[in-house]
């Protein structure tokens, strides 16, 4: 949008003003554009949100005033990601927006109003599946589906419910019975009675989770409590027979504002789960019976991931084991209490001996001593080492196991804050949709967002578990390089995408996430970390990075749904589009372009070729990119994804002033099996008639070949070629681009080679003023950026020889 004032700023300092009279020279790194406090434009929400006269997001359509309408020439983050649209454009494409009426009149008041939904502590009610189903094996572990169920909320109640939170317990089968009222957990004796409920039941009947869901919330009312403040945690195996259906209570929840997380146990549970989840806001989550997630890490991290807003005495997974043993066998592992935890630590092994042989547990602290305890099935062990007996001192643990008898451990480490939120290194996980259709070609995103405090955690190792149905699973790494599947690189978000090779049917599927920080991760200073970019007059150099100590952490994100899945070689997998196409070098002959090569399927592998094209109209490439002017690319070999890419662009001035328009171009990466990724960002060239390529790093510029038949074939021997001049669009300031100076002229093909050279490249583009003597042999001078010295001047003489 063109109506935002501001000011060219060094880190948005209003005491040091870029210059940019000299356009000679390259823009310092840290110049960034500033908009003004004060401003008049009522656009650009996505923008400068901070600013007060914004009222409206920018748009595109010829209804909009000319001055306020979105720029798609500009190469910020919004036309890279979203393919050159705006901000409402984007916001209507959205599945929420679709095929409804979302204008409103002028009358129409939008004040926002906010309503605080939750202050006080947590109000729960477990819906608990009792129906005879629930006696089947599970095959992982050779217990009995409600023993599963009763084991894990036997940790659930002792570990993770915190203190004056309130819990009630409803059962259902043929009928729904409320075992319990809303109890407050106080102290021992509270949970052991809550246990005590839940270890004596047993399974019968039907399935009629309607009416459980609504004995819960009458459990709820009758407890004089606002049910908007509660949460109901549904657990169920089967397909509802017993009416009313979940159809006929969706609706009284959701008017009662009770939010409900559903725990899938097996394949075949109620489908419709997932959409009663995420209509009332809730989690969706399922325990598949062959698989090495257990029905603890599904159970925990619903407990867990229902704190919107985790305060002091939210609990952190440190670590989910699994290990099967056999007799007489050890297992050790260690685990890292960092200092933001060490608060009620506890360890908790789950053993499944066929004889249920007693495990001995022994712990070694940071400091050496010894904690030695035996656990018959289930038992938790506290964690009180070090001087403090109110908190477990940070470090690493180690634990063994051994048992006489062959045994298959589950092993948990939880612990809550010993201080402030800010000092807490918390990891949210997700999945950018909840459903993979390969009809459509679709793939997912797994995302990975590490923070200490406001701040992103830099430098994690971030890996990632896909838990197939037949128990297989397969490890992935998340990364923040900005590379591939990840966005932005160092902003704390890990990424990955999951590719068809990685599943193996359709039907439902679980992640699970590890996160750890060794030496080299960091994070910004708790006082000042902000992903927001500076306000006017902070500098960025506030940012002060820390160390973060070791730490570890284990999540589980929402399951997620794989449709027309075929074990099938089709390949409908796309590269990755093109989103980092920028000027690496620049000469007053030619211009090199560098991007980071996409893959076969996505990021991963190489594609076939590229498909360049140009233009002189950007929305030509932007919407029409197959009608554009296509180069000769037959002789470029894309390079392994995530390798850089090098192109040359030559030219000169075009013969007659027709042809003097601006020039764009666009790339995208196609496979084998002709799937065409999205069109890259979009450049913004000189000025010439016709472009081709006549080497895997040379595109050339043609000036006019029908005057000078002779100089074609120069070009296309690569003996003799033309130049162009290219200039670029700016960021985020606005400026005219520089008017090439275009020559013709003969240089030999090593003057390109050193242009690129590892020895000598400049990795910043520069605009020329200087005028050059075509007719002379010289060396001519070229400036390009580097950091400078004390005392020396901001460029660096760059020599590229003349013919």
């Amino acid at each position: 949008m063109k109506n935002i004032k501001g000011k060219a700023l060094i880190n948005c300092n209003k005491d040091k003003p870029c210059d940019v009279t000299k356009i000679k020279y390259p823009l310092p790194h840290d110049c960034r554009y500033c908009p003004d406090g004060d401003q008049t434009t009522p656009v650009s929400l996505m923008g400068h949100s901070y600013i007060a006269s914004v009222t409206n997001f920018c748009e595109n359509d010829n209804d909009t005033a000319k001055e306020y309408r979105h720029i798609t020439t500009i190469p910020s983050d919004q036309n890279i990601n979203c393919h050159h649209k705006s901000t409402w454009e984007v916001i209507r494409e959205h599945a929420d927006f679709q095929g409804k009426n979302y204008a409103t009149s002028d009358s129409t008041d939008t004040t926002p109003i906010f309503n605080i939904a939750y202050s006080g502590p947590k109000v729960r009610a477990f819906v608990l599946d009792v129906s005879g189903s629930m006696n089947r094996i599970v095959s992982s572990s050779g217990l009995s589906r409600i023993e599963e169920m009763r084991q894990a909320l036997k940790y659930i109640i002792d570990v993770l419910l915190q203190a004056s939170s309130y819990l009630g317990i409803v059962s259902f089968s043929n009928s729904a019975t409320t075992l319990t009222p809303l109890r407050e957990i106080k102290n021992d004796t509270d949970r052991h009675i809550l246990q005590n409920i839940t270890s004596s039941l047993f399974a019968s009947g039907g399935t009629g989770i309607g009416q459980g869901l609504l004995n819960a919330k009458l459990l709820f009312e009758s407890s004089g409590m606002s049910t908007r403040e509660s949460e109901i945690i549904l657990l169920t195996d089967g397909e509802e027979n017993i009416p009313p259906y979940i159809a006929n209570v969706t609706d009284a929840l959701i008017e009662a504002g009770i939010v409900v997380h559903t725990i899938s146990i097996t394949e075949d549970a109620q489908k419709n789960l997932k959409d009663l989840a995420q209509a009332t806001g809730g989690t969706f989550l399922t325990f598949l019976e062959e698989q090495s997630v257990s029905f603890i890490d599904v159970l925990s991290q619903v407990i867990i991931s229902s704190d919107a807003t985790p305060d002091t005495n939210t609990p952190e997974t440190i670590a989910s084991h699994s290990k099967n043993t056999l007799a007489n066998e050890n297992y050790t592992e260690t685990f890292k209490v960092d200092n933001g935890l060490g608060k009620d630590t506890k360890l908790t092994v789950r053993s499944a001996a066929p004889s249920s042989s007693p495990v001995l547990l022994t712990v070694v602290c940071p400091d050496g001593i010894s904690i030695q305890n035996t656990v018959t099935s289930t038992g938790t062990q506290s964690l009180l080492c070090g001087n403090n007996k109110a908190s477990t001192m940070p470090g690493t643990y180690t634990y063994t196991l051994s048992s006489p008898e062959a045994t298959s451990y589950n092993v948990y480490v939880t612990s809550s804050p010993r201080g402030s939120n800010a000092e807490v290194v918390r990891v949210r996980s997700w999945l950018s949709d909840t459903e993979i259709d390969f009809a459509s070609a679709s793939t997912i995103r797994l995302y990975a967002d590490v923070e200490k405090g406001r701040s992103p955690v830099l430098n994690a190792k971030v890996s990632g578990m896909l838990i197939r149905g037949d128990g297989s699973a397969i490890n992935l790494g998340l990364h923040d390089n900005g590379k591939g599947a990840d966005l932005y690189e160092d902003d704390g978000l890990y990424t990955t995408y999951l590719y068809k090779n990685y599943f193996t049917s359709d039907g439902r599927y679980n992640m699970k996430i590890t996160v750890s920080g060794d030496e080299g991760t960091v994070t910004y200073s708790s006082a000042s970390g902000q992903r927001a970019p500076p306000l006017p007059g902070v500098e960025e150099a506030q940012l002060v990075m820390e160390s973060v100590q070791e730490f570890m952490r284990s999540i589980i994100p929402n399951e997620f749904m794989v449709k027309n899945y075929s074990s099938s070689d089709l390949d409908t997998s796309p590269p990755d589009a093109i989103t980092d196409l920028r000027i690496a070098n620049a000469t007053a002959y030619a211009v090199l372009l560098e991007f980071t090569a996409p893959g076969d399927d996505f990021d991963m592998g190489q594609a076939r070729y590229y498909e360049v094209r140009t233009s002189n109209s950007i929305h030509t490439l932007i919407n029409d990119f197959d009608s554009s002017t296509l180069l000769d690319t037959t002789n470029i070999m894309p390079k392994p994804s995530g390798e850089t890419e090098q192109l040359v662009f030559e030219g000169s001035v075009p013969g007659s002033s027709k042809n003097e328009e601006i020039w764009y171009v666009g790339i995208r990466a196609v496979d084998g099996d002709d799937n065409k990724g999205k069109v890259s960002n979009i450049l913004t060239l000189g000025r010439a008639a016709s472009f081709n390529v006549t080497d895997n790093l040379t595109v050339m510029a043609i000036a006019d070949p029908d005057i000078d038949k002779h100089l074609e074939d120069e070009v296309n021997t690569s003996n003799t070629t033309i130049y162009i001049v290219v200039g670029v669009v700016g960021v985020a300031i606005l400026f005219l681009v520089v008017g090439g100076l275009f020559l013709y002229r003969k240089l030999k093909k090593s003057g390109r080679n050193e242009m690129i050279s590892n020895e000598g490249t400049c990795l910043t583009p520069v605009p020329f003023t200087h005028e050059v003597d075509v007719t002379s042999r010289v060396e001519e001078t070229i400036m390009c950026a580097r950091p400078s010295l004390a005392g020396e001047e901001e460029t660096n003489p760059f020599l590229v020889k003349g013919p």
